[in-house]
């Protein structure tokens, strides 16, 4: 089996922007038909054209890990404010503070990162030694039964299923590792509007209206318990396979 990964960027005042990303773990046999899919994703985003796609094709010579998809449900919220509340209500819940959710907000409203953020639970610090690049979940995909019957559901939900299965895989692994309490996902994408919080105590809970149309900030937070072996636990976020079923 293979990782196969796409990223597209563009260059806007001096900075590398993200515009797209993709990746999954193939047959050698379906390796040029998804670079293909991919390329015509980039091109197509709504973010516009980029001017630098990166793909990367890696033989995959770890044990591939299963894991299962968290169970999906919906949150309606009309405003920001409201979904704020929401949110705020349900990681409190499962201990994480005030403080770090207030943390973790300020680092996706305001230092757009590649990857994802790593907030202190209680504290709020971040913990991600690169806070540029931030860690990034991969080697990833989710079996094909479980997307079929998971399209089915979510097409009622939402007019980009595929982003949700997406966004679903993701979340997946990060709840089936322990040091990780929740996460918290903004779209950076100025014309998707419903996040998430997702977690092993209450699945993946779609957030809607999560920001305002037309805002291109977003990103992701884990919230972690601490102490914890980051190393470890970055390690297999970003380097262990993972089949999501």
């Amino acid at each position: 089996m293979w990782s196969v990964r796409m990223r597209a960027s563009k260059e806007e005042k001096g900075k590398e922007k993200h515009v797209s990303g993709a990746e999954g773990i193939y047959d050698y046999s379906k390796i040029g038909q998804v670079l293909k899919v991919f390329l015509k994703r980039a091109f197509e985003h709504s973010k516009g054209r980029p001017d630098k796609i990166v793909f990367t094709v890696e033989e995959i010579k770890d044990r591939i890990h299963t894991i299962s998809a968290l169970p999906v449900n919906t949150i309606l919220c009309n405003s920001p404010e409201e979904a704020f509340i929401v949110i705020k209500e349900k990681l409190n819940s499962i201990g994480i503070s005030d403080k770090a959710l207030i943390s973790a907000y300020d680092v996706i409203k305001n230092l757009p990162m590649r990857g994802a953020t790593l907030i202190d639970s209680m504290t709020g610090e971040r913990l991600e030694k690169d806070k540029t690049r931030g860690v990034r979940v991969s080697r990833i995909h989710m079996e094909n039964d479980k997307r079929v019957k998971l399209l089915k559901q979510i097409k009622r939900l939402s007019t980009q299923p595929q982003r949700v299965i997406e966004a679903i895989t993701v979340a997946s692994k990060v709840a089936s590792c322990s040091e990780i309490i929740a996460e918290l996902c903004i779209s950076d994408n100025p014309d998707y509007t419903t996040g998430y919080i997702a977690s092993r105590n209450f699945g993946y809970l779609r957030i809607t209206n999560i920001k305002n149309q037309g805002e291109d900030f977003g990103g992701r937070a884990f919230f972690i318990k601490t102490p914890c072996n980051l190393e470890t636990l970055i390690n297999y976020l970003e380097r262990k396979p993972v089949l999501v079923v």
